[in-house]
């Protein structure tokens, strides 16, 4: 199978991941990528990660420093992987496609629209695929829940709420989820949701919403999580507690173009009971799906009728077929549940990730989220974040095209983008 030569700039955390994601996609006949090279500012990282590299795919990548270098050095390269810190995507990527490679981004896919923007235009004049890493959408159970919603199982879609609630005062994974300028963990976690409930619905067109900061402090926790083992080695670097910048609340009103509404709600700084709900009531029925990355099935409630959270779920979509590579990787192309453990599930969508960005550029097709994908996911979160400020609803196109950036303006001039 012909593969896209492929360099990883970013050797930190999120790049581990990414590793195993490329290791679990190497295990698959359908593998279509090849790592060649790593790259990261710090040098130590850069050479972990190669490491990691030779023992899970078999080979050492060159390592480099510098991301010209690593384009001037190696031959045949086709691809970059972006997985810096988030502030940097707009950079980094905007130089890879200055240098003729197409490029794949960990999402968000910038810190604000200007970033966002920059990427676009930079991806019109070089005609190189670019590519946005969302996971939650490629979820088969995801896929599943966006099949019943199209074949109108639960009837026309009236409400979506897409609630949450946890964290109290601990540092979520890492000190620059809390700052403004690094995003913050309403914006770097509401991105991914913006993308969902856009996949389910279609594109929300205006928002209003409040933000705030409750937590100011916030401490660390040696409570594990799903996703710490990548960012252990950090640990002793990080302080015991550091101060918030960036609004730990987040609350919206929705409404999309379809006519559908949504309630949206992310609160990280909820002491007692956590929770995560996500439903979607119509003329039929509700349908609640269970999230992300843990294997378990949606509920549908038919009026009259006993809910249904089994393999009868399939009975409704009987057309219902998963794409090749996620049914490769999945052991079947009609699931309702699966048994795979968070650490494999990440892996495995990450994996989807890449095969879907290769195939792009081998094929000359679209990949699932592009560039444009990725942009609205962030404007649905910042016209949330931008009605609250401004006091009134804000549409996703006013943010977009930099019409309202009154929260952003802040993170632009410290990105050099004001």
């Amino acid at each position: 199978m012909e593969k896209v030569s492929l360099g990883l700039v970013g050797c930190g955390g999120m790049g581990s991941r990414h590793l195993y994601g490329l290791a679990e996609l190497y295990r698959d006949p359908h593998c279509n990528v090849e790592l060649v090279a790593v790259c990261d500012l710090v040098e130590r990282n850069a050479q972990a990660l190669a490491q990691e590299a030779e023992e899970l795919l078999g080979r050492r990548p060159d390592v480099f420093l510098s991301l010209e270098e690593m384009a001037r050095k190696v031959k045949g390269l086709d691809a970059l992987d972006i997985v810096t810190d988030s502030g940097s995507h707009h950079a980094v990527a905007c130089a890879a496609l200055e240098l003729g490679k197409h490029i794949l981004v960990e999402k968000p896919l910038a810190l604000t629209m200007r970033g966002c923007n920059a990427i676009i235009e930079a991806a019109e004049r070089s005609r190189k695929v670019v590519a946005t890493a969302e996971n939650y959408r490629r979820d088969p159970l995801n896929r599943l829940v966006k099949a019943m919603l199209a074949a109108g199982v639960i009837g026309e879609p009236y409400l979506m709420i897409e609630n949450s609630a946890g964290a109290g005062n601990r540092v979520i994974i890492l000190p620059w989820r809390h700052y403004k300028l690094k995003g913050g963990i309403c914006f770097d976690q509401g991105v991914h949701h913006a993308d969902v409930m856009q996949y389910y619905l279609g594109p929300i067109e205006e928002a209003t919403g409040y933000i705030h900061l409750f937590e100011r402090t916030r401490y660390w926790s040696d409570e594990p999580t799903s996703v710490s083992p990548f960012y252990l080695k950090w640990r002793p670097e990080l302080p015991s507690e550091i101060e918030a910048t960036a609004e730990d609340t987040s609350l919206g009103l929705l409404k999309f173009r379809s006519g559908t509404f949504g309630q949206w709600t992310m609160l990280h700084a909820a002491h007692g009971q956590g929770f995560r709900r996500r439903t979607i009531y119509g003329s039929k029925g509700s349908l609640d799906s269970a999230g992300e990355r843990n294997g378990r099935p949606p509920t549908l409630c038919l009026d009259g009728q006993a809910p249904i959270s089994d393999g009868r779920l399939l009975e409704y979509v009987p057309s219902f077929k998963l794409d090749e590579i996620t049914a490769s990787l999945y052991g079947s192309n009609r699931l309702w549940q699966y048994p795979f453990t968070f650490p494999e599930t990440d892996r495995k969508l990450i994996a989807i990730e890449y095969y879907d960005f290769a195939r792009a550029i081998l094929t000359g097709s679209r990949p699932e989220v592009d560039a444009w994908e990725g942009r609205r996911a962030l404007a649905v979160v910042y016209a949330i974040f931008e009605s609250s400020l401004l006091g009134r609803k804000v549409a996703v196109g006013e943010v977009e095209s930099g019409q309202v950036r009154a929260y952003q303006e802040e993170i632009d001039q410290a990105l050099g983008l004001g």
